[in-house]
């Protein structure tokens, strides 16, 4: 959310999505929003591959492939243990500019 607002004060507007569940999940809602926008960014805490993120780029690239104007962005952790310094653990957790530039990047 706090890229989102970040993004607003620019004058982007985005959709903000959160499935609470990936199973079921609201395909709908997403599929809704690449159709209206021609855009995707998927956040999630797991790492890029076998994870939420892949599964919703992989939604939205055979369901909504026509309507995609981007790439679909993932922003997730890197493909690494969870390492257990809070510090560490901060740095390894996606962050709001690392959003703020996915979303950024869709639009160029």
């Amino acid at each position: 959310a706090a890229a989102i607002d970040a993004l607003e004060s620019e004058g982007i507007s985005c959709d903000l999505i959160d499935p609470r569940t990936s199973s079921p999940l609201d395909e709908g809602a997403i599929l809704e929003s690449v159709e209206a926008t021609g855009r995707l960014v998927v956040v999630d805490e797991s790492p890029p591959r076998c994870g939420l993120t892949a599964d919703i780029a992989g939604l939205a690239a055979s369901k909504a492939f026509h309507s995609l104007k981007a790439p679909v962005q993932q922003v997730s952790a890197p493909h690494s243990p969870t390492p257990f310094s809070p510090e560490l653990e901060a740095a390894y957790i996606p962050s709001a500019d690392q959003v703020t530039a996915a979303i950024k990047a869709t639009l160029a």
